[in-house]
């Protein structure tokens, strides 16, 4: 108990020490023709830092400023004098920058972001309701949230919100090649904010293709009252009318087609598939129910996410490249920026997902065998081999050992081995019937995939083709083959390549000139004959962005 007093005391002479420091709420002045002055003092009162920490950050009414050391500069430069309002008002590159904040989800953004709501606020509670004097500390904080925002706006519109190989947020700013502080004066002075932003975005065609494209739909769909459907558990009539009702707006449903209203419907609901890339199949199943429920908002949402993809994208794709859109199902190969060949794919499961990569083909492998990966020898051919041995023999396969040697599967005991031991390896024997098909496309990753053929050309007909355990499945192999050989027509011609198909022997090609393969994961891309194309999202990756970005 001794030492209760000078606890006391330390505690007395502390808070009296916070209090002292404490930056006060309310300055009140008379007239805007006196806060300018108390402006720019409050303005140096929020910026000084508290504690012997000369780089610790900014924060206004609990929230942490992204640019301190910026902010902290460029008020420097200028004796701390207030940015964006003169007199009580906000000037006109302070309105011009208010706008685009505003504006924010014309870039696929969103004013929260940015404090929008909160410089609103200080604003409009700016003037005292008894007194009418004007708070010289609500246009301080104001003023620090506009520049905060404007760095913060011009770093997320280039680069984006989120690391480029994850979905956590983080603040690029750094990645910027450009001096930002520099481009806040430029602007501030001479410039436009729009014109500003614009020169800061991606100049990928898609972006700029869905950035219109989110215009288009947001002044067509924003504001629509079929919103959200009501739940077809709870009320089934009423989600019916509702359903029918949006299928009219969006043209899906032919009010003049023949039939009764259960067939018109269905075919409404086949249009509806078709332009989604759904199965065809004209009724609400486990992958269509989803997407005809999403809300117009979401829609919104997964433009801006797409968006969002390509402002984490490298500044600038190689001229000539391949890549493949997991979602789309669909292969493109680019030669010099032009559009040379397109091709359906097939891409991994949910559960197998095909990953994200950038890679570059180094060779084609003709009459490929296949190593089967150990979770599928384990998991899916060893279960059946505990029954049926003969498998092995119908599909071709080789049992191979752990050194390398072929062995006589009849003389092993199967029912020994487990899905976590299984000390042989299974490859099956190239030709038309093996599972990479006649060719198979290899570049290096640590996933262990690649493209190839398949001897399941069946499934090239499906609309939803998420089938395979993660490689991806070709439809125009021979196409694309021609085209990686191109530049190799002295030493390895096309007719070249068709000889030594017809041999069905194994080959390998070496690329004269190694090309670039990229996967990527678009849900939402502009095509310029067909507009806007939405896909589902096989993988949940949109969803998992939306819950980072619009929480």
């Amino acid at each position: 108990m001794k030492y209760l007093p000078a606890l006391v005391l330390f505690f007395f002479l502390s808070s009296c020490n916070r209090c002292s420091t404490d930056k006060p709420k309310v300055d009140l002045v008379e007239g805007p023709e006196k806060i300018q002055e108390h402006v720019t003092d409050q303005i140096a009162n929020q910026l000084e830092n508290k504690g012997s920490n000369a780089d610790a950050g900014i924060r206004i009414n609990n929230y942490a400023l992204n640019a301190s050391k910026l902010i902290k500069r460029v008020y420097l430069l200028h004796r701390k004098e207030s940015f964006w309002y003169t007199k009580g008002k906000l000037n006109p590159q302070g309105d011009s920058l208010l706008t685009q904040l505003h504006d924010a989800r014309d870039y696929g953004l969103r004013p929260k972001t940015y404090l929008v709501p909160q410089i609103d606020s200080l604003l409009q509670t700016a003037k005292d309701p008894k007194s009418g004097k004007l708070n010289a500390v609500n246009y301080a904080q104001a003023d620090i949230l506009m520049t905060d925002a404007f760095f913060t706006f011009a770093t997320h519109v280039c680069k984006g919100r989120l690391r480029s190989d994850t979905i956590l947020p983080e603040f690029r700013m750094d990645e910027i090649h450009m001096s930002l502080d520099s481009l806040f004066e430029k602007t501030r002075t001479k410039g436009t904010f729009r014109t500003c932003f614009e020169s800061l975005e991606p100049h990928h065609e898609q972006y700029q293709l869905l950035k219109q494209a989110l215009k288009t739909y947001r002044n067509r769909w924003e504001k629509h009252p079929w919103d959200s459907l009501p739940s077809m558990e709870k009320d089934t009539a009423a989600f019916y009318k509702s359903l029918h009702h949006m299928l009219v707006q969006t043209h899906d449903y032919d009010s003049l087609a023949t039939g009764n209203d259960s067939v018109k419907l269905s075919k409404a609901i086949k249009a509806f598939q078709k332009r989604n890339y759904l199965e065809q199949d004209g009724k609400l199943g486990k992958n269509t129910l989803p997407v005809i429920r999403m809300t117009t908002e979401q829609r919104i949402r997964q433009i801006e996410m797409n968006m969002e993809r390509w402002r984490l994208e490298s500044s600038k794709l190689p001229k000539t490249y391949v890549m493949v859109n997991i979602p789309q199902f669909e292969m493109k190969v680019v030669d010099d920026d032009t559009l040379f060949m397109e091709s359906k794919v097939i891409v991994g499961l949910p559960e197998k997902p095909t990953p994200i990569l950038q890679s570059q083909i180094q060779y084609i492998m003709l009459y490929p065998y296949w190593n089967v990966p150990f979770s599928i020898a384990s998991k899916e051919i060893l279960p059946v081999l505990k029954r049926d041995t003969s498998y092995l023999r119908k599909k071709n396969f080789d049992v191979v050992d752990w050194n390398g040697y072929v062995v006589d599967p009849t003389n092993i005991n199967w029912k020994r081995f487990s899905v976590t031991y299984l000390p042989y390896r299974f490859r099956q024997r190239e030709g038309e019937d093996n599972s990479l098909g006649i060719m198979k496309f290899n570049f290096n990753n640590k996933f262990g995939v690649y493209m190839h053929d398949t001897n399941a050309k069946k499934y090239f007909k499906r609309d939803v083709r998420a089938l395979s355990h993660g490689c991806m499945r070709i439809e125009n192999y021979m196409q694309l083959a021609k085209y990686l050989i191109r530049t190799d027509s002295v030493k390895y011609p096309y007719d070249s390549l068709l000889t030594d198909i017809l041999r069905e022997k194994q080959k390998q090609v070496n690329l004269k000139k190694p090309v670039p393969v990229f996967t990527r994961y678009f849900t939402a891309v502009v095509d310029e004959e067909k507009g806007l194309e939405l896909f589902m999202d096989i993988y949940r990756k949109d969803e998992q962005m939306e819950q980072v970005l619009y929480k």
